[in-house]
């Protein structure tokens, strides 16, 4: 199976525009959100059930591993994951189960300080009081634990940037941008 590329990190940090700029630079890769299957989770959910964070959600994990798991089975290239995972038990959970399944994991975590993604995010029109906005502060802390590194830190970095430095890390080689796909 081909490897697979976490990129973590708060809301709004780049993990998309990353994934995507990586994305144009490896041929046959696949960017799989994991943020679908929570969409899809929210709309098959009774309101009541109270799911604020769709990661909350107890079928979140197992559907995130068993679907991931089976696109890993028909990749024959690398797939690339843009998803904010900064629960260190929701963490340990997934990536055991991605693994215990016979996945490659290879995860980055992207942070940049406070201010830096509170602009980002009001860049796409989420304030300090969206439901992003107020995530900031907790979601780094989080991520800047061991955990969850290895860290890259975004500041003053373009998205190419990372995005050869993630493809470095990982040692497969890209071609450059608008020639892979």
């Amino acid at each position: 199976m081909p490897p697979v590329i976490w990129i973590n990190g708060p809301f709004g940090v780049g993990k998309t525009h990353t994934a995507h700029a990586l994305h144009a630079r490896w041929p046959g890769s696949f960017v799989f959100d994991p943020e679908e299957l929570g969409y899809t989770l929210g709309r098959l959910t009774p309101p009541q059930a109270g799911h604020a964070d769709f990661q909350e959600h107890p079928l979140w994990v197992p559907f995130v591993v068993e679907a991931l798991t089976e696109a890993a089975r028909l990749a024959a290239d690398p797939i690339i994951v843009p998803m904010t995972l900064s629960d260190s038990a929701r963490f340990t959970a997934t990536m055991g189960g991605l693994r215990k399944n016979g996945l490659d994991i290879r995860h980055f975590t992207l942070l940049a300080p406070p201010e830096v993604v509170r602009f980002r995010l009001r860049r796409r029109f989420e304030g300090k009081d969206s439901w992003a906005g107020r995530q900031v502060e907790n979601r780094l802390r989080a991520l800047a634990a061991p955990q969850f590194g290895q860290h890259l830190n975004t500041l003053g970095r373009s998205v190419d940037e990372l995005a050869e430095d993630i493809a470095a890390a990982v040692g497969l080689p890209t071609v450059p941008p608008g020639e892979a796909n």
